[in-house]
């Protein structure tokens, strides 16, 4: 019986931890019916902590009575706290005592002998499954962590680099308009036209510094006219500043798609671009729009070098990306989900589905 959780090429590594030889044969026989790969025997506890180590099993079959000074809830504990591998309990005792102690250890299961192969194929299958689903949240728990961390560093870049901006440009123009009036209300009448006219061109000046600014943080295209006049705004922006050709395709609506749905586009978008521009080296990129029945289907692709796409994502789980794990979030958050194709020399990209949502259909 092969276990649900299990793929059919690679079968789970169990440690089997039993006192009596004969029914430590008996289990490893049963696991090879079931579809597992029993890595090892022992019966006892100092050993099956030196076994896991050095074989790291999937899952550890943990008698707890066992022959030498350790007892398997010793053992147990010492596996968990060193490897985090699951560790099933077997026992033929059943005392209230036992079982306090054993849940200390924080068992994935517990298997009362004698057991039938259908109760222990539940439990391991059960027992895998869960140790799964434990190591995705714990995963998920690490990459929160350091988006949230790197999302507060990067925003207090951006407010330092807003604030340099705001010192160094508008606040010297702004000083030179304060100095052009002093002067004006010192020579009153006999104040040269120039002055006036120079006052003119600083304002001039601020004003535009004030657009740049504003049109860094949010294009208000993306407001004013919706998502596809700004994608292809930023597109051009990114293709004249990284030197590659830029081709954007879309499918003409009279509606407006809500608004969160075109902010997180047009992120994704500006990071895709932003890592071409970086790292990729390309010559071409092809985005598209497109609605793919009740989704919106949304592709930046480019002919650059690639890159080793396993490594990458080891990268942003580990916080090393912040831009990566910006655009999965915002996918998450449109009910959607972000797919990456890259390998070395082959190019990269990136794909959002999420459902599609008409302005008028926000809920």
């Amino acid at each position: 019986m092969t276990p649900p959780n299990a793929m059919p090429s690679v079968k789970p590594r169990v440690l089997v931890v039993e006192d009596e030889l004969v029914v430590a044969r008996d289990i490893a026989q049963q696991l090879l019916d079931m579809g597992y790969s029993p890595v090892g025997t022992t019966h006892l506890g100092e050993h099956a902590v030196m076994l896991a180590a050095e074989l790291l099993p999937d899952l550890v079959l943990m008698d707890i009575q066992l022959a030498g000074a350790m007892d398997g809830i010793e053992a147990a504990q010492e596996i968990r706290s060193r490897l985090a591998v699951p560790v099933v309990f077997l026992t033929a005792f059943a005392a209230d005592d036992v079982l306090a102690r054993a849940k200390v250890t924080e068992p994935f299961g517990y298997i009362l002998k004698p057991f039938s192969e259908r109760e222990l194929s539940t439990v391991l299958a059960m027992a895998l499954y869960k140790h799964q689903a434990e190591a995705r949240l714990q995963a998920t728990t690490r990459q929160l962590k350091a988006l949230s961390r790197r999302v507060l560093e990067a925003q207090e870049q951006e407010r330092r680099r807003v604030a340099l901006e705001l010192h160094d440009e508008l606040g010297q123009l702004l000083t030179a308009i304060k100095i052009n009036l002093q002067l004006g209300e010192r020579f009153k009448d006999k104040a040269p036209p120039e002055l006036h006219t120079e006052n003119l061109r600083i304002v001039e000046e601020a004003l535009q510094q004030v657009r740049r600014l504003a049109t860094g943080l949010r294009p208000s295209m993306l407001d004013d006219l919706g998502l596809a006049p700004a994608l292809k705004w930023v597109a051009e922006q990114s293709a004249s500043r990284g030197g590659f050709e830029v081709s954007f395709h879309h499918e003409r609506t009279q509606v407006r798609l809500s608004p969160e749905i075109e902010t997180a586009c047009f992120r994704i978008v500006q990071e895709a671009l932003t890592n071409i521009s970086r790292h990729a080296r390309a010559t071409r990129v092809d985005i598209t729009l497109c609605r793919d029945g009740a989704d919106l289907l949304l592709t930046v692709k480019d002919d650059g070098q690639g890159f080793d796409l396993a490594a990458m994502q080891a990268r942003a789980v580990a916080g090393g990306s912040l831009g990566v794990l910006g655009m999965q979030e915002r996918a998450t958050l449109l009910g959607g989900q972000l797919g990456i194709d890259s390998s070395p020399g082959q190019g990269c990209a990136v794909q959002l589905r999420a459902p599609w949502r008409n302005l008028e259909e926000r809920v």
